[in-house]
Order: C-alpha cells, then sequence, then structure tokens
C-alpha cells in the first residue's frame, strides 16, 4: 500500500531552517566550547564576589566599584601569597627529607619485630624492596637532572593554564565593574512593567541562590578545616614527627580544596596524607583512616544538609545535581551543580505560578459563552 504525503513548500523550508539551526549550534558549541566555559566560570565568579564587592564599593569615597574590585583582588591574591609563603616552606623540607631517610626507613622497618617485618622475611622480599628503594633514589636524584627538559617540554601546556587564569581573572573583573550597568541596560529594553518587575524579582532570586550556595559552601569547607585541625593536632601528640609549623598549611589545604563539593574532600586528604607520610607512616595512615570516615559523614550527611538549606533544594536533589555535574563537566561540573539545580528550581517555580495566575476564571467564562453561542446558533 502506497502512501501519499503531501507537504507544502513553506513547511518543508521551515522543516530545514530549523534542522539546519540545530546543527548550525551543535557544531558552534563544539568549536566555542572553551572559550564558552571560559565565560561561565567567569560570570560564576563574579556572581559569587559581588556581595563583597558591593558592600566594599558602599563603603569607599565616592562608591568606587572598581577601586572595590581591586581591593578584592588584592586582598585574595595576599591571602593566596601568605599561604605560599607559609605552606611551601615545610612541605618541601619533609619531602627532601623523606627522600633522604627513605633507605634507612626501609632497612629499619626490616630490622624491627612486626606484622610487615615479618611479611618481609617471610616472603623475602628484602631484595625486591632494597632494588625499589635504589630506583626511587635513582629516580629523585635525576629530577633535578631532568627538570630543564621538563620545564621545555610542559612550557606550552604551563603558558596554556596561566593564560587562561589571567583570562578568567580578568574577564571577573570587567564583570564586576561593568555587571551594574549592563542589567540596567537589559532591564530597560522592557516595555511590559509587569513582565519586567516579574523578571527582575526571578533573576534576584536566582541571584540569591548563587550567593547562597557560596556561603554554604564556605560553611562546609570550615568545618572540614577545624575537623582536620584538631585531627592534626591530635596526630602531633601521638606522632611527634608531624611538626607543628605544617599543621596550618595542611589545614588551609583542606579548606581550599574541601571548596569544591564532593571531590574535594578526596583531593585534600591524598594531598594531606602525602605530605604526613614523609613525616610518619603512622600518622599518614590515621589521618587517611579519619578522613575517609570524615568524608562519607560530609558527601552524605553535611554537604547535602547544609546547601538543602542554604539553597532551598531538597538533600536529594543537591546529591543528584552534584553527581550529574561531575559526571557532565568534572571538577567544575561539580562546583556549579548544585547553584544551576536551584535556578533551575526558581525558574520552574516562577513558571507555575504564572500559569496559575494565567488560568483565570475569565478565560473559563469565554469558553462556557462560545459553547453558549453555538447552541443558540444551532436553535
Amino acid at each position: 500500500m502506497k502512501v501519499k504525503v503531501d507537504v507544502d513548500t513553506k513547511t518543508f523550508v521551515r522543516f530545514l531552517l530549523v534542522v539546519t539551526g540545530f546543527v548550525t549550534v551543535i557544531f558552534m558549541l563544539t568549536k566555542l566550547w572553551t572559550p564558552l566555559m571560559i565565560i561561565f566560570i567567569a560570570a560564576f565568579l563574579a556572581l559569587a564576589l559581588n556581595p563583597p564587592v558591593s558592600a566594599l564599593a558602599k563603603k569607599l569615597p565616592g562608591q568606587s566599584r572598581v577601586l572595590a574590585t581591586a581591593l578584592a583582588y588584592l586582598i585574595v591574591l595576599a591571602v593566596v601569597g601568605v599561604f605560599v609563603y607559609i605552606a611551601l616552606p615545610p612541605i618541601v623540607d619533609q619531602t627532601n627529607r623523606f627522600i633522604a631517610d627513605l633507605p634507612s626507613y626501609v632497612e629499619r622497618l626490616s630490622s624491627q619485630q612486626g606484622v610487615v617485618a615479618d611479611f618481609i622475611n617471610r616472603y623475602n622480599l628484602q631484595e625486591q624492596i632494597s632494588q625499589l628503594v635504589a630506583g626511587a633514589q635513582q629516580q629523585a636524584s635525576g629530577v633535578a637532572q631532568g627538570i630543564g627538559s621538563s620545564v621545555v617540554n610542559g612550557v606550552t601546556s604551563i603558558l596554556s593554564g596561566f593564560i587562561t587564569l589571567i583570562t578568567v581573572l580578568v574577564l571577573t573583573f570587567l564583570m564586576l565593574i561593568e555587571g551594574p550597568a549592563w542589567i540596567k541596560r537589559l532591564w530597560s529594553l522592557y516595555y511590559d512593567e509587569h513582565k519586567l518587575k516579574r523578571h527582575q524579582a526571578l533573576a534576584i532570586k536566582m541571584y540569591k541562590v548563587v550567593t547562597s550556595y557560596v556561603n554554604g559552601q564556605v560553611l562546609v569547607a570550615t568545618v572540614a578545616a577545624a575537623a582536620g585541625l584538631a585531627t592534626l593536632l591530635i596526630l602531633h601528640y601521638f606522632f611527634p614527627a608531624v611538626r607543628v609549623d605544617a599543621v596550618i598549611p595542611l589545614t588551609a589545604i583542606i579548606f581550599i580544596t574541601d571548596l569544591v563539593p564532593m571531590v574535594g574532600a578526596t583531593i585534600g586528604a591524598v594531598l594531606v596524607t602525602l605530605v604526613l607520610l614523609t613525616s610518619d607512616i603512622g600518622a599518614a595512615v590515621a589521618f587517611a583512616v579519619y578522613f575517609f570516615i570524615y568524608q562519607q559523614i560530609e558527601n552524605n550527611f553535611i554537604q547535602p544538609l547544609v546547601q538543602s538549606r542554604t539553597v532551598a533544594l531538597s538533600a536529594l536533589s543537591v546529591f543528584v545535581a552534584i553527581i550529574i555535574g561531575i559526571s557532565l563537566l568534572g571538577i567544575v561540573g561539580g562546583i556549579v551543580a548544585i547553584p544551576i539545580a536551584g535556578c533551575i528550581r526558581v525558574m520552574l517555580i516562577d513558571h507555575m505560578e504564572h500559569r496559575k495566575k494565567s488560568t483565570t476564571t475569565p478565560a473559563r467564562r469565554g469558553m462556557w459563552q462560545r459553547l453558549v453561542a453555538k447552541a443558540t446558533a444551532n436553535d
């Protein structure tokens, strides 16, 4: 059986234009993915930094946003510089000591009695461990010789990352300065007063979602840093090899990495455990066990609870949003997943409320009037 479908030229042209436009948009997204991500990250940072910048601008003479943004940048750079100045020396010193004392550690471990020593002696692993230590020392001593070639080979990646970072910072700076003016221009394009007020209220709600998320994540990172600080001090008491001057830098590492939802705790735990490994193996194992337990508590209780209160999302929604964000965009997706989910919730609620208001009684009366008119006409 043959089926003949008549399609007029106008419909076919529209369909062709829609398909062409869709393919063009997908192609442009694939080509512009990197710059779009840079702009998106800069916009997110600008939204997160806008409250302190606005508060600082109100206290400055002339309420200059340029000066307020510059001061905010200087404060951030000063904090990062102090952290690097405090954190790097003890970490580098402990790493050098660990590399230099590695043979004596293995020798003492093999000579002493214990579970590890019995395992090494039972399976005759002394020779393999000695070869492993010798190879590690050779690689460690060859690091300095290979620095030149490594720098040359990786200079492109380093420069690319540095340029991307500078681009994000410059875009964020410009968005913080010009953002209010651009928003005023956008609102000036509206002619419908009702729609203007509705969209302004919607934008304010979405803005509060982003700022509330940032505040909530800072709170989560503060809790993690406080718990990590207490644990490191306890480890220093039981393991004197853990230096006190390394406690504050390690706590700062925990705070900074924990600003990333879900995976941040893991990154911080790995970094701190590696640093503690250069001081005392027992301390590193104890901290790894502690942070494994704490990470489960944070990911499944603290993080969803705090963000559900600040972003007004359920704990299940927060957890699902983070999983989807990390799966799609990695760490960046994990950071922005919660505020995006909160903004989507705000838009859905606004849309549903608007539809309820539009479905009013006069519209239903119009339907009945049409039915009555039709019946009257038939009579």
